[in-house]
């Protein structure tokens, strides 16, 4: 019976225009007039309005079809389920934040599409509340240039459950938060020059695949949520003393394969993650290079799984929070630059442990106000000194038993390009992503 009424629905529809030669001059008057199920046509034009849609309708923007907020308010709201908003340049919002003035802002709408606008110069960018089964794709997304306290959210999540986010770009905004938020995706997007990358806080069983965080104070920090995974993503230039690739504050059930963290000031960053027992959390097969540190972690932390990463040219691969190990995590299979064992072997492993252990490192962990010596003629005098004479040796920070002798893509990457490329040519790749805008659909596909 519902399908019969989603039959009759489709053969009733109406088509509405608006514009020239349209029957109505505003979008507004056609979305008043239609009926659930119309499609509302919108002509090329500026439309100085603010259009609130309450039944569920497609609105189809024409090439050149502006709406315009003139600096006022959230420019366009939905309001009805299975509604769908394609093919707009919408801008001008308000700039309050408190009122969460907004390109489009979704509330309590169920099935609702968003796909293949262009948002320019406002606060918040897309707004879902409540708004389960969502898709928003293929969306431009620019926001106000205001300094970074003033900004909104580029794309908000608020209890909306089992959305997809596909192929979005997302520059100059606030935050990508997705908070309360179960089972979503999120693939392809690019995200630049913003605080947070993706702001991520009590959301479970989601998957992150294909994205790029370049140039955020933080590429992605993810806390509270459990069963998250992530995948050939790129995060690249997080700087500064805030700057971490990928963070994670009690997170539980992580897998974390096949990424490129690249020139962040911490690449991976985990804090009392897992929380739970007997609980894992996975990073394999990941790319950790050219970071001020490879991998950052509380004295606390156990139970993280790095196998199969390759760990190049950081200036410090792992570092402990405050002194102490590493140790109450697995360290296995991994290509570390500073290894300088042999491979009698020739099993492809060293035929010694890769042990991490430099003296300034140890020091700088305790006195964080010392990393402004990380490079110095001084920490490089200490680490020959501890090689020197014994007592001055700290405690290893990592043990891997079983190290990789050259740098290797993982098999999930080398499988997706078909053969058995070099770690640099992969990492050239990489770098030439992180310096430039284009739209790849898949991190080192380089399809555009």
């Amino acid at each position: 019976m519902k399908r019969l009424g989603v039959l009759l629905l489709s053969v009733q529809a109406a088509q509405l225009t608006v514009g020239p030669g349209g029957t109505y001059a505003s979008i507004q008057a056609a979305l008043d007039a239609a009926r659930p199920g119309d499609t509302v046509r919108v002509a090329a034009g500026v439309y100085h309005e603010h259009p609130v849609i309450d039944r569920p309708v497609v609105l189809l923007g024409a090439p050149g079809a502006v709406i315009d907020g003139d600096g006022r308010g959230v420019v366009l709201t939905v309001n009805a389920a299975a509604t769908t908003v394609r093919g707009f340049i919408i801008r001008g919002s308000g700039a309050n934040q408190s009122r969460e003035h907004a390109g489009i802002l979704v509330t309590d709408a169920d099935g609702v599409i968003i796909a293949d606008n262009r948002l320019e110069d406002v606060l918040f960018g897309i707004y879902l509340k409540e708004s389960d089964h969502a898709v928003v794709e293929a969306n431009e997304i620019v926001g106000k240039n205001l300094a970074m306290p003033l900004r909104g959210d580029g794309i908000r999540l608020w209890y909306s459950h089992e959305g997809r986010l596909n192929d979005n770009r997302v520059i100059r905004s606030r935050d990508v938060v997705i908070w309360f938020c179960n089972g979503t995706e999120v693939r392809d997007n690019l995200v630049r020059d913003s605080r947070y990358g993706l702001h991520y806080m009590y959301s479970d069983h989601n998957r992150f695949e294909g994205n790029r965080f370049i140039a955020n104070h933080v590429g992605a920090f993810i806390m509270y949520s459990s069963d998250i995974t992530f995948r050939d993503n790129l995060f690249a230039d997080a700087r500064g003393t805030t700057g971490r690739g990928l963070g994670f504050k009690d997170a539980d059930g992580i897998t974390a394969i096949g990424n490129v963290l690249v020139k962040n000031a911490v690449g991976i960053s985990i804090d009392n993650s897992p929380t739970s027992v007997d609980v894992v959390n996975e990073f394999r097969d990941n790319v950790i290079a050219y970071n001020d540190v490879g991998v950052w972690m509380l004295p606390s932390v156990h139970d993280n799984h790095f196998v199969g990463n390759q760990f190049i040219d950081n200036v410090q691969p792992v570092g402990i929070s405050g002194g102490g190990t590493a140790l109450a995590n697995v360290w296995r299979d991994n290509y570390w630059s500073e290894y300088a064992g042999f491979d009698e072997r020739r099993d492809g492993h060293g035929d010694t442990p890769f042990v991490f252990e430099r003296l300034s490192d140890d020091l700088l962990a305790k006195h964080e106000p010392l990393l402004l010596f990380n490079l110095s003629l001084a920490a490089s005098t200490l680490n020959t000194l501890s090689r020197v004479f014994p007592l001055l040796q700290p405690q290893p920070i990592v043990v891997d038993s079983l190290p990789r002798i050259v740098p290797t893509l993982s098999t999930e990457v080398g499988a997706r390009h078909g053969s058995p490329l070099a770690a640099a040519g992969f990492l050239a790749a990489a770098l030439v992503a992180a310096a430039s805008v284009p739209r790849l659909r898949r991190l080192g596909r380089g399809k555009s």
